[in-house]
């Protein structure tokens, strides 16, 4: 007697099989695998790692390729025995034979994804930065240099503690709780007469160093996070103009949402991951318990075990990951602006109707594309256009990094207001507090959280230097502090005049109730 099973299983293992196979060959295609794969992988890793050494996350690309061009004799000097395979996946600049500049490499890898272009409104050059793809690949050759096992028994640890919590916060019978909350509080008052009594027990050097180097690790890992957040975010503004654009599906709706002021891209699941990340990055309590809890393992015994870069990213931890979070929310409430105007304009009918030409067009291509032979020529003359053509020495260049004949400016003395000076210049300037309570409510509502600068760049300061004045006064009642940080605002007087001052650096994180 014979049975079909084994058949089926058999059949089920392998179209599971040829599945895994096609998913691997679509990440084959992916930047960090042809990198990888690439023959000239070692010195471009190298050379990339080099490049952009930590602190250095994004450079201009005349220093760039500077960089780059200083260790161009490793791009040269590679080998050129590479499989046709490999040689099919190589990046342009990779499978390269030598001759090559600095400048060429650099567009290359930019094509291949390798490095990503910003343009920086801030700076007057392009700036360029690796990419997530690089991240990735770099850290994994970091990993197969170190040879360190991440089977450890901290890592196990810090897996079960996270079961164990995740397992007490959603359970739903009341007497299960109760009964670990009492187990809990039998463990600690154990610890609490065991140390009473003298009996002090500490974890070896050597595992509380594997477990420090396994927390590093773990924030190592945020930089590369950062970059894909950016790319994460981008990918669903693409998709929403897309589904805007879309003749089907569900555009009225989207529509609706983002003419009523939704924060759709803060409503997708790379947007509330990388919000409720931000809120806690930026808690103050949060932060100064987990730096100070960080200042003191930088005094035990067993952290001198750790090298001078992992000390120094030990007492960094915290204080590296602003700039970086700071930057993605910035491409975030951008990217939101963006997609506001594109839809409150209406320039999204102009894009659906040249969006239709071009599909009726390739339909109608595609339909003669059997009838028509390639070669065939077309009745149709088109007139050749004119221009006006002129000496290029007729045109005087402007030089960007030249900004001219600066103004006058009358310098005062810097003075630190109180809050009562504040609040008397409220109560007799007649300072809108109603109105400016409302553009911080709405500005903060987009990004999370918003500065005074922030708000005055969303919205412009109607009473001039009385609005700057009513913020002030909203920041000391209702806002927190970074202490010893300040940023620059800048406005827009009555007499149409602009001015700018530096004030103490304030974070609305909540909402302002109207008063």
């Amino acid at each position: 007697m014979t049975t079909t099973e084994p058949n089926r299983w058999t059949d089920r293992h392998s179209d599971a099989v040829s599945a895994r196979k096609e998913a691997y060959e679509q990440l084959r295609r992916a930047s960090t695998w042809r990198l990888l794969a690439a023959t000239k992988a070692p010195a471009v890793l190298a050379i990339l790692q080099s490049t952009f050494p930590a602190g250095d996350r994004r450079l201009p690309r005349s220093e760039l390729i500077a960089r780059v061009g200083a260790h161009l004799a490793l791009l040269h000097d590679e080998p050129d025995d590479e499989s046709p395979e490999t040689a099919e996946l190589e990046d342009l600049a990779v499978e390269s034979r030598g001759g090559r500049t600095a400048a060429e490499y650099v567009d290359g890898w930019v094509r291949e994804g390798y490095l990503t272009r910003r343009d920086d409104p801030q700076r007057t050059e392009t700036t360029f930065e690796p990419s997530p793809a690089t991240i990735d690949a770099i850290q994994f050759i970091a990993s197969l240099e170190e040879h360190r096992p991440t089977t450890t028994e901290s890592r196990l640890q810090l897996v079960v503690q996270q079961f164990e919590r995740l397992a007490q916060e959603t359970e739903t019978d009341r007497d299960v709780r109760l009964a670990d909350l009492q187990r809990r509080r039998e463990r600690i008052e154990a610890e609490i007469r065991d140390l009473a009594e003298g009996e002090l027990m500490l974890p070896s050097p050597e595992a509380s160093g594997d477990r420090l180097r396994d927390i590093l690790q773990i924030a190592a890992e945020l930089s590369g996070d950062f970059l894909q957040y950016r790319e994460d975010l981008r990918a669903v503004d693409l998709r929403l103009r897309e589904q805007i654009l879309s003749p089907e599906g569900s555009r009225g709706e989207i529509l609706e949402q983002l003419l009523a002021g939704d924060d759709l891209l803060g409503q997708s699941s790379v947007g509330r991951t990388f919000t409720a990340f931000f809120r806690m990055l930026n808690d103050p309590v949060q932060t100064r318990t987990a730096q100070e809890l960080v200042d003191r393992l930088l005094e035990r015994d067993f952290s001198r075990s750790l090298a001078r870069d992992e000390r120094e990213r030990l007492a960094n931890v915290f204080s590296d990951l602003y700039d970086p979070a700071q930057e993605v929310l910035d491409v975030k409430t951008e990217l939101y602006r963006s997609l506001a105007r594109f839809v409150r304009s209406q320039d999204f009918r102009q894009h659906r109707v040249m969006l239709e030409a071009l599909q009726e067009a390739q339909g109608i291509a595609l339909a003669q594309k059997d009838e028509v032979p390639t070669r065939a020529p077309f009745l149709l003359e088109l007139d050749l256009s004119r221009v006006l053509m002129t000496s290029v020495s007729q045109h005087r260049l402007k030089d960007p990094t030249d900004p001219g004949a600066p103004a006058e400016a009358e310098v005062h003395d810097a003075t630190s207001l109180s809050v009562e000076v504040l609040a008397d210049l409220v109560r007799t300037h007649d300072i809108d507090i109603v109105g400016l309570t409302g553009d911080i409510n709405e500005v903060r509502g987009v990004s999370g959280q918003a500065s005074i600068g922030d708000i005055l760049r969303a919205k412009p300061a109607d009473q001039g230097l009385a609005s700057v004045i009513g913020l002030m006064f909203l920041a000391t009642q209702h806002a927190q502090e970074r202490e010893g940080s300040t940023e620059i605002v800048s406005w827009r007087e009555l007499d149409g005049n602009d001015y700018a001052a530096k004030v103490p650096a304030f974070y609305f994180l909540g909402d302002v109730p109207v008063e």
